[in-house]
C-alpha cells in the first residue's frame, strides 16, 4: 500500500537519506507526494500530502547538494496556486510538478560523472525515490523547516 488513511499520518515511515548530515541534525527537507483526489474543484489540504507511506527526509547539509539542482529548474509554476516561483524555498512548502522533477533529475544525471562514489549513491537513491513517487502522483510537496 502506498497511501495511508489521512488520520494515520503518524504511521508514515520516513526514508532518511544521509551523506554528510550528522545523526542529531534537525534542519531538513521532507518530500511528500500529493495524493490526487477525484474532487477537482477542492483545494488540497495538509493531510493530502502527509499520507504517503514512505516519504523522504533529507537533512542539512545534504540537501544543499540538491537545492542547486532544484534552482536550475526555476522559475517554475507552483502546483498549489499556479503562480510563478523564482527559486526553491528551504523554509516553506514547494509544490513541484512532475515535469519540473524530470528536469531536476536530468540535471543531476548529467552531472553524476563529477561526483565521488558515495555522492553518486546518495544522488541515485534520491533519483530512484523521486521516480518511484512520481508513479503515484504528479506533484511532490517539499517542506523545509529552516
Amino acid at each position: 500500500m502506498v497511501w495511508l488513511n489521512p488520520v494515520d499520518y503518524k504511521k508514515q515511515e520516513y526514508m532518511e537519506l544521509r551523506l554528510n548530515a550528522p545523526l542529531g541534525e534537525h534542519i531538513r527537507l521532507d518530500f511528500n507526494p500529493l495524493k490526487i483526489t477525484d474532487m477537482s474543484d477542492s483545494s488540497s489540504s495538509w493531510k493530502d500530502w502527509h499520507c504517503y507511506r514512505k516519504p523522504l527526509r533529507v537533512y542539512s547539509p545534504d540537501f544543499d547538494i540538491l537545492v542547486s539542482y532544484f534552482n536550475k529548474a526555476y522559475p517554475i509554476i507552483d502546483a498549489s496556486d499556479n503562480t510563478e516561483r523564482d527559486r526553491f524555498d528551504v523554509c516553506f512548502d514547494n509544490w513541484i510538478k512532475k515535469d519540473d522533477w524530470i528536469k531536476i533529475i536530468h540535471n543531476i544525471e548529467v552531472d553524476l560523472i563529477n561526483f565521488s562514489k558515495e555522492e553518486k549513491e546518495f544522488l541515485n537513491t534520491f533519483i530512484a525515490w523521486i521516480t518511484d513517487a512520481l508513479q503515484h502522483t504528479s506533484v511532490i510537496v517539499v517542506e523545509g523547516n529552516l
